[in-house]
């Protein structure tokens, strides 16, 4: 009876299992954090703007890998941390690659790239004897061959337009009012070409650029475009 007892003793006091099989150790809350911003980071495919979303997401998962490697093994979730961090930078630099394709290839051969807001409004009018002028900067595009971007005034049509005014942004000067004559350009398509308004779209022009003497009373267009391609822009900027 005795050897009884010493042996269900013995059973009871004995573990089953290591201690080390029920060891638990926590995982930052930001490794959760960072596998979420990796299929965020999907939507940088649609804009330039959202990669900022793949680089907050590799600072976290980078972030959460320090904590862990600092931890001494009282953290888990180094290996989840770090497929975060090279998945992320991955993202980053082939969205961000695509997106440098996009915009070197949105200007149409033999047209130069020109910002509508540095190098036309914000040049404004010069002075020159008392009478408003077109400045020189903008003078010197006259009869080139550009490419621009811009935002298309609201017209009651909407489609197969032969002309239509292009705003430098989608501003209250564009879409609460009139706008400056130095934030429009009247676009005329060339040939038999025509366009459907773009509602509040980036959308790219390319053709010649003719510019004429303005009393700055905003009644007539100051800058016209002969217009031979039309297309939504592939950036933003």
């Amino acid at each position: 009876m005795s050897a009884v007892r010493e042996t269900m003793s013995d059973s009871l006091n004995r573990p089953e299992y290591g201690a080390d099989e029920f060891s638990y150790r926590p995982m930052p809350p930001l490794v959760a954090v960072s596998m979420a911003f990796v299929f965020l980071s999907f939507l940088s495919i649609l804009s330039d703007l959202l990669l900022v979303v793949p680089l907050i997401g590799a600072v976290l998962a980078f972030v959460a890998y320090y904590q862990i490697s600092r931890s001494q093994g009282d953290l888990a979730g180094g290996g989840l941390a770090i497929f975060s961090l090279v998945t992320m930078l991955l993202m980053f630099m082939g969205f961000g690659a695509m997106h440098l394709h996009s915009y070197a290839s949105e200007v149409p051969d033999g047209y130069a790239r020109v910002s509508f807001n540095l190098d036309i409004s914000q040049k404004g009018f010069e002075t020159v004897g008392g009478r408003m002028g077109i400045h020189p900067d903008v003078a010197k595009l006259a009869d080139k061959p550009i490419y621009l971007k811009g935002y298309m005034y609201p017209y009651r049509e909407t489609h197969g337009l032969k002309s239509f005014v292009l705003c430098k942004d989608t501003g209250e000067c564009c879409f609460g009012g009139q706008p400056k004559p130095t934030d429009m350009i009247l676009i005329n398509m060339v040939g038999d070409a025509k366009v459907d308004y773009q509602d509040k779209r980036l959308v790219g022009v390319a053709g010649t650029l003719r510019v004429q003497p303005t009393d700055a009373n905003g009644l007539q267009p100051v800058y016209q475009m002969d217009c031979k391609f039309f297309a939504p822009a592939k950036t933003w900027y």
